[in-house]
Parts: structure tokens; C-alpha cells; sequence
């Protein structure tokens, strides 16, 4: 079991908070997305709790050890970011062995499968390698790593749709197999929520909201008709985003609805549909940047 705790983090970069006052637990065999936009920090997050970076303030355990300056804590967490690079003269196997000599319970044999599914061959010279396969490589370490604490930031940017998806598939199957904490931050939420337990949105340095899969299914919906008919029952009700084409109208409302809600619009031919991970970040930050925060 690992539990990663953040404790009052904060981090500056150039004399500017990148991050601010994280308080954080994240627990066992749960997958994560941290959502934000580009200089949300959430970058910097991922180096704080993958000891790439030290906070200039607040402390990360990991089972209740400091995380930072402990050899042994460094080995159960294992960082794959796309700016990763190898040494373009070593092959894809040496790279397998020098994955193998870091991590403890590192799975050479699994590494091997999905290389042979995404056809990347072993003796290939890493310089050799298109992006795409790159990054898929990359993937494909972390997953093998099998460490405790496994973190991907934004791996898959420049891997095509069919293999992001097969790829995604492959962490949910082995992540089912052995379970452990897998932070992601992805700009392809809506690729992974299938897979995801938890998710973080990150803005301007903090963590701002923080849900389930299941409490985002159930707390924002889509409500979808007429506009005339729908303005006049959503009087009253949380908007929190709104979309217009002609004369149909479709807003999202943070609420959840009861049996006679759903009843009531079903009655005035209003459709309920679920909301997307990534469309409840947008509305929720565009509700922060018209409120100035």
C-alpha cells in the first residue's frame, strides 16, 4: 500500500508561485488526472510529487516518510514526461536493462508484449525512433516500471488516436492486474475518464475543485431542448455553462437532479445527457476567469 501525502506544498519558479498551498492525499490503487491549462502549474506539481523538484515550502510523504533525499523512496516512483530523452546510441533493449537496474519490481516481459503490439523492435537504436514510437516507449517504461507511485505528463501528444486509445486500454488492464496510484495529466481527458478514478483541476497555481468519476456523472448534466420551453424551468437552477444553436438551447447545471426533475423535463421533451470531464474543467474555469479569480 502507498499513500502519497502533500502537505501545505508550495513552489516558486523565478521568484513567482507556480504552485500554492497543495494539500493532497493520493491513495492506493486509484488512477488520477490533474486538469489545467498550460501555466496552471501543474507541471511543477508533477516534479514536486515525483522529487524532480523540492518545494520552497510544505513537505510530501510517501507511508509517512519525507520523500525527498531518500534513495529508497525514489525508487518506488517512476516519472515519464515526454521531454524524457535516452542517449540516442543505446538500443531499446539497453534501455529495458537500464529500467530493470532502478526498479525493483520492473517487468521485462510486459515491456516486451506491448513493444511487440505497437512495433517497436528491441534492437532498434533509441535515435531511430519516430516521435510517435518515442513516446509510446516511454508509455510502455512506465507501465513496466510497475513502481508504486507511477506518474505520466502529457506522454501521448504526438501519438496517433487508434494508438493513444489502445494504449490507454493497456493501462487499465494492467493497472487491474497490479494495482497501484497512476497520476496522469492529459490534454485527451475525455480518452482516459473511462479509466480514471479521480480527478484534480488545477488553475493560476492551486487545486480548485477536486471529484470522483462517479460524483461528475451525477453532479453536472447537460440539459438539452427548446430554447423558450427550457429558459422557463431552469429558473432558479445553477448554470454554469451555456450553448445556443439556432433556436435549441443546451446548459449545464451543477445539481443533482431527483426523480421528479428528471420526470418534469422528460415531460417538456428535454434531454438529459452526461457532461464531459473536459467541458466541466472549461465551464468552471470560465466561471473563475469572469469572477477575476
Amino acid at each position: 500500500m502507498s499513500v502519497l501525502v502533500c502537505e501545505n506544498v508550495t513552489k516558486l519558479y523565478r521568484k513567482h508561485p507556480s504552485v500554492i498551498n497543495f494539500n493532497y492525499n493520493f491513495l492506493d490503487n486509484q488512477i488520477y488526472a490533474i486538469i489545467g491549462k498550460s501555466d496552471s502549474g501543474k507541471e511543477t506539481l508533477l516534479n514536486l510529487i515525483s522529487t524532480k523538484a523540492k518545494p520552497n515550502e510544505g513537505q510530501v510523504f510517501l507511508d509517512g516518510q519525507l520523500l525527498y533525499n531518500n534513495p529508497l523512496m525514489a525508487k518506488r516512483i517512476c516519472f515519464i514526461s515526454k521531454k524524457m530523452s535516452f542517449p540516442g546510441h543505446l538500443s531499446i533493449r539497453e534501455i529495458c536493462q537500464l529500467m530493470a537496474s532502478f526498479y525493483p519490481k520492473w517487468d521485462n516481459g510486459y515491456a516486451y508484449e506491448l513493444m511487440h503490439f505497437f512495433e517497436i523492435k528491441p534492437n532498434t537504436l533509441y535515435y531511430k525512433l519516430f516521435p510517435n514510437k518515442k513516446e509510446l516507449l516511454l508509455g510502455i517504461l512506465g507501465l513496466a516500471s510497475r513502481a508504486n507511485i507511477t506518474v505520466f505528463e502529457n506522454p501521448l501528444d504526438d501519438v496517433d488516436a487508434k494508438d493513444r486509445y489502445d494504449f490507454f486500454n493497456f493501462v487499465y488492464s494492467h493497472h487491474t492486474r497490479y494495482p497501484r496510484t497512476l497520476i496522469l495529466s492529459t490534454d485527451y481527458i475525455d480518452e482516459i475518464e473511462s479509466i480514471v478514478h479521480k480527478v484534480l483541476f488545477f488553475d493560476k497555481g492551486r487545486l480548485f475543485e477536486n471529484f470522483t468519476t462517479e460524483e461528475i456523472k451525477t453532479s453536472f448534466k447537460y440539459l438539452s431542448g427548446k430554447t423558450e420551453v427550457l429558459k422557463s424551468l431552469i429558473t432558479g437552477i445553477k448554470v454554469i455553462g451555456v450553448e445556443e444553436r439556432d433556436n435549441n438551447l443546451t446548459v449545464c447545471i451543477r445539481k443533482k437532479l431527483t426523480k421528479d426533475e428528471i420526470r418534469k423535463y422528460q415531460k417538456y421533451l428535454i434531454k438529459i445527457s452526461e457532461v464531459p470531464i473536459q467541458k466541466v474543467f472549461i465551464y468552471l474555469i470560465n466561471l473563475r476567469e469572469m469572477k477575476g479569480i
